[in-house]
């Protein structure tokens, strides 16, 4: 079919919100990319259980990253879609170059990811969306499309760390991140997945039906503002913290450092206690950092 023209390449890993895959997925469907290469990165990750199903026993599988491409005649460029079903577990660094290897074989002359920014705005409110780059010139467009810039902070993960090695293959590059609860970090936000596309794809030129997308999106909103008004209802307690409560509280604190996703528990166990608003700040500071 000939080279692709003047290729972007969109690359996404899992992470807060499912942001990142639901956009790169939606993307390239939307699209109709095509398979292009399964990349050889299988050392890069372990398999940490065994699937079983109807009580047997299933090969081991470690997680894919493919490369499909997408042809787009009405636009100025193609693209090429990254879809990885994992983050690397190990040798981060040296996966990234592989990938890179393979994305100047291909010619690509710019890259981008997706990703989530962790915020205290109400699920129902319009969803925001900021933008990072390896420098000005790639950001100014982004602004111009709508992003506001993220002005501190850290990106998490592959979604933002690719990025950093790109920049140093002489690849520039920018990060798109969808606004989500910071309650709902577990919970696929399509909402969020389509504000992204919405403006990325105003940036590519390129039409894209975010109908079932958006659909969707309605739908877990609403489901998330009657998660948050529950637990917000919950009853305040007076006076001090037991030494076992106090303790609870930090197991929950260390807990949620690792792992985002016990964000929610602490929060709720925080709303029980009626402690919240002197952990506040505290609390707000696991979510400094986007993915």
């Amino acid at each position: 079919m000939g080279e692709l023209r003047d290729p972007w390449l969109v690359a996404a890993w899992p992470g807060m919100g499912a942001v990142a895959q639901l956009s790169a997925s939606y993307l390239a469907q939307a699209l109709d990319a095509r398979p292009m290469v399964e990349l050889a990165v299988g050392e890069h990750f372990t398999a940490s259980g065994v699937q079983v199903r109807e009580g047997v026993l299933q090969p081991l599988r470690r997680p894919r990253t493919l490369l499909l491409e997408a042809r787009i005649p009405d636009a100025p460029r193609d693209l090429v879609v990254l879809l990885a079903e994992s983050q690397p577990a190990f040798g981060e660094r040296r996966y990234c170059e592989q990938l890179l290897v393979k994305a100047r074989e291909i010619g690509i002359t710019r890259a981008f990811t997706f990703a989530a920014l962790a915020t205290t705005a109400s699920p129902a409110a319009p969803t925001r969306v900021f933008a990072a780059a390896t420098d000005t010139q790639l950001l100014a467009p982004l602004c111009e499309q709508g992003a506001e810039l993220l002005h501190g902070g850290e990106i998490g993960g592959m979604n933002g760390f690719f990025l950093g090695v790109a920049a140093e293959f002489g690849l520039g590059g920018a990060c798109v991140l969808g606004e989500i609860p910071f309650f709902a970090g577990t919970v696929p936000n399509p909402k969020s997945a389509a504000a992204v596309l919405r403006l990325f794809s105003r940036l590519v030129r390129v039409s894209i039906d975010l109908g079932p997308l958006e659909r969707q999106g309605v739908e877990v909103e609403r489901q998330l503002m009657a998660l948050k008004e529950h637990v917000e209802d919950w009853p305040a307690r007076e006076g001090a913290l037991s030494p076992l409560e106090e303790q609870h509280i930090e197991s929950l604190f260390r807990d949620a450092t690792l792992d985002r996703a016990k964000a929610l528990e602490l929060k709720a166990e925080l709303d029980r206690l009626g402690v919240f608003g002197r952990y506040q700040d505290r609390f707000l500071d696991l979510f400094k950092r986007a993915g």
